[in-house]
């Protein structure tokens, strides 16, 4: 029979499904394969990030993936069957009926099977702990995973393990007995599954991937609890639907959030923002209730700007025009967020423009060699005490004066003040 065929072939890659039944090109599975690489993100989900392919279709490809996996179907079968269904625009079923083939009717593809078998084969819990948290799941209609961690039969990190491994797999990334062994090891060493593949060479994992998931931003923005977090993936992975869509479905976020998290998503993939960055973009826009992109073209401030103010920090810290207390707050989300320090005081507003302005001033005076480091810094200071503009304080501060005589300045003899200004206006006409 044909559909028995060349079962012994083994399952093809999604990528390599796809361009078999003439869905995408050769070149543009390439490129793809080019773009899952740097970005660590699963091939199918570039290619619908690029427009190559709708998500109606990459679930009809990784359905029958599972299929070929499964031994269900032939590999030729399931290639001319994701043909019908993208080409089409048919479901998978009528694809299948068009074809002559019905797939068996209580085909077990459920993740709540799957994630009981993978847990046991790791040997993180044992068949009589895995049915009575069955039973459980079923009573109080629970996800099994939620019915485990309250059980106390594994951790709420390692159930994330578990069901990131069964993603994994699904998506082509690792195998099943990969999955297993590092199962294990994250459980041993009590780690994440990234890192138990990255030991062991069975996934790369770069230590600032490109890629973050929409769960993870929306857990990082306060938005969505873990334990939330988790049993949307284990209901996504029953039901074979996106885990945004699942969070709408069960009202932890509107579809408005979803989408804005989406946009950030793919921010973070072409590498314009950190993963941090944008869970703070998203916790910023949802507490101040605006779109994500008012929060990001406020902190998309110029390049020039930044590193002008990033040449200026060595004032900025000896003039004290931030308190120590403000300063060690920049400099841990600086850290945190991997933005540089100049970054930080602008989307903050740590400092007023004004005085921004004047230690550029300052520091224009400092290069021309026309006030010295210790003169420029009692400018800034005054300026900062007394909320005057830099040539006012230029004025009110002789380079002979004591930071200290500024609280309450007194007028400066007139001559003296002439004397050091005419000097100054004399420097600036010589370098005319």
């Amino acid at each position: 029979m044909e559909i028995a065929r060349d079962r012994r072939a083994g399952a093809k890659r999604i990528g390599e499904l796809l361009v078999a039944a003439g869905v995408i090109r050769q070149e543009v599975l390439l490129e793809a394969l080019q773009i899952a690489k740097k970005s660590s993100t699963p091939v199918g989900r570039v290619l619908l990030t690029i427009g190559e392919l709708s998500e109606r279709d990459l679930l009809a490809a990784i359905e029958i993936q599972s299929m070929l996996r499964e031994n269900l179907i032939s590999n030729e079968f399931g290639i001319r069957a994701l043909s019908v269904c993208i080409t089409g625009k048919v479901p998978l079923e009528e694809a299948f009926r068009r074809l002559g083939f019905k797939p068996p009717a209580e085909r077990e593809v459920v993740a709540t099977g799957e994630l009981g078998e993978i847990l046991i084969s790791a040997g993180v819990i044992t068949p009589p702990i895995l049915e009575e948290c069955l039973r459980q799941s079923e009573d109080n209609n629970l996800p099994l995973g939620r019915c485990l961690v309250l059980a106390r039969a594994v951790s709420s990190n390692l159930l994330t393990s578990a069901l990131t491994a069964q993603v994994l797999v699904r998506d082509g990334k690792i195998t099943y007995e990969q999955a297993v062994a590092g199962l294990q090891a994250a459980h041993r060493k009590q780690q994440t599954i990234e890192q138990s593949l990255s030991e062991t060479g069975a996934m790369r994992v770069k230590v600032d991937e490109r890629y973050v998931k929409v769960g993870d931003l929306l857990t990082k923005a306060g938005l969505l609890s873990e334990s939330d977090k988790v049993s949307a993936i284990e209901k996504g992975l029953v039901e074979n639907i996106p885990v945004g869509q699942v969070f709408v479905q069960l009202g932890l976020i509107s579809p408005s959030v979803l989408e804005e998290t989406l946009k950030l998503q793919r921010l973070v993939g072409e590498g314009q923002i950190t993963s941090l960055q944008a869970a703070e973009v998203l916790r910023q826009a949802n507490a101040r209730g605006v779109p994500v992109d008012v929060i990001t073209n406020e902190r998309s401030y110029k390049t020039q700007e930044v590193e002008a103010l990033n040449r200026l920090l060595i004032l900025v810290r000896k003039a004290e025009l931030i308190g120590p207390t403000e300063l060690q707050r920049a400099e841990i989300i600086s850290r945190d967020l991997k933005m540089t320090l100049g970054e930080v005081i602008l989307s903050k507003d740590m400092i007023p423009q004004k005085l921004i302005e004047a230690t550029g001033q300052a520091k224009k005076l400092m290069d021309d060699g026309i006030v010295t480091e210790k003169h420029a810094i009692k400018i800034l200071s005054f300026c900062r005490r007394s909320g005057v503009a830099f040539s006012e304080a230029l004025k009110s501060v002789p380079p002979d004066h004591d930071v200290e005589d500024y609280d309450e300045p007194e007028e400066p003899e007139e001559e003296s003040k002439s004397d050091f200004l005419g000097g100054i206006f004399g420097m600036f006409n010589k370098k005319k």
